[in-house]
């Protein structure tokens, strides 16, 4: 099978100048990240679409919800990275690259010097404690908690009086959800040619 590394045409505009460096840290995930087990062995075209493009989702969301110069952007459970990296290699917004095991923090502090990125600051830190205390902050999840987890972690958290701002990876079912709090607003887009992924965009009323 043949490997495309294509960017969808949502993201050239924006994207395709950073196409070398996000090359760089698929050909890190496909050996440095399946040697560690920070992810499970892939094809190179999965860990193209599904980790890089995807991740490039956020960004684009990020950009068209916030100011990223009044924010600051959390990934919690980034595991390998995804999709903190990603977002960290396209923009110039500080990154926490959050997680609970130290194995794979001190791999991701390999790998923000491999590519050379001082935006991207990987820490470990419990999830939740960070979604409880998180201000001014734009907070992504791909992968890590469902929605409906995550609203239920903010039943008691004002997004507006924190100004925060929550993207979670999600799928078509869990669309257009109200909650009395939040407002849920799901985003579908190409990650290649024929396949659609969904992004939950979590705000206050």
């Amino acid at each position: 099978m043949s490997f495309e590394p294509q960017i969808p045409e949502w993201g050239l505009d924006s994207f395709k100048k950073h196409q070398n460096k996000l090359i760089e840290y698929h050909n890190w995930l496909k050996d440095t990240g399946i040697k560690t087990g920070l992810i499970s062995k892939k094809t190179d075209q999965f860990i193209w679409d599904e980790f890089i493009i995807h991740s490039l989702y956020f960004a684009k969301l990020i950009k068209k919800y916030k100011n990223l110069k009044e924010c600051e952007i959390i990934d919690l459970g980034t595991g390998a990275g995804i999709p903190g990296i990603p977002i960290s290699i396209v923009n110039k917004t500080n990154v926490s690259l959050v997680d609970n095991k130290q194995k794979r923090i001190y791999e991701l502090e390999r790998l923000v010097k491999i590519l050379n990125l001082n935006n991207a600051k990987p820490t470990k830190q419990d999830a939740n404690t960070i979604l409880n205390k998180a201000k001014n902050s734009i907070i992504v999840m791909r992968c890590y908690v469902s929605t409906s987890s995550v609203l239920k972690a903010l039943e008691k958290k004002q997004l507006k009086e924190n100004n925060l701002t929550i993207f979670v990876s999600s799928n078509s079912k869990s669309t257009d959800i109200l909650n009395k709090m939040f407002h849920v607003k799901q985003e579908k887009f190409l990650i290649n040619k024929n396949n659609f992924r969904y992004i939950d965009v979590i705000t206050d009323m």
